[in-house]
């Protein structure tokens, strides 16, 4: 393996596409003020239990209770759905062969340059290379053996502004 570059056979599938998706999720809500909403909803399905008990009604009972629900039980799976539907719309599965160079990653159809990545965030199940504006390259570890993946992280680290290390497997997405 050349230290200048070396190539990544990437498969196109519906799980890795989930995986690095919910990975993506997972980050992006540990670190975001919208993890707080669930704290929010639930501060209101206490208003709302004292004034189903004080005043009789069930109005904002209701509908924080509904929102609690959604977001602490639906809000990934209706988003898994949706992502879910987006793949099947796409290029069937297929693999891609990723070729890291000193300009950045490149496929057969572009190459993307280093600065365009923001961040490395190295997860136990994979690397996602985040693009801004909710933008990911999700490399999953089960691809790579131990020489490969060792020497992406070291690329990584000098191409890339920014390295950090999340545990999705001990987050939980609020």
């Amino acid at each position: 393996m050349s230290k200048t570059s070396f190539n990544i056979k990437l498969p196109w599938s519906e799980v890795l596409f989930l995986e690095g998706a919910k990975l993506a999720y997972d980050y992006d809500m540990r670190y975001s003020w919208r993890r707080y909403m669930g704290w929010f909803f639930i501060a209101l399905t206490q208003f709302g239990v004292v004034g189903a008990l004080r005043k009789g009604t069930i109005g904002l009972l209701l509908i924080s209770t509904l929102l609690v629900i959604y977001w602490y039980a639906l809000r990934w799976p209706m988003r898994k759905k949706m992502l879910k539907r987006f793949f099947r719309s796409q290029e069937k599965e297929q693999t891609i062969t990723l070729t890291l160079s000193k300009s950045g990653i490149c496929t057969d159809n572009e190459c993307i340059p280093w600065d365009r990545f923001d961040r490395t965030i190295i997860s136990i199940k994979g690397i996602l290379l985040d693009m801004g504006a909710g933008s990911y390259l999700y490399l999953p570890r089960s691809i790579l053996n131990e020489q490969s993946y060792e020497h992406l992280r070291d690329t990584l680290k000098q191409k890339v502004k920014k390295l950090v290390y999340f545990d999705s497997e001990t987050t939980k997405s609020s």
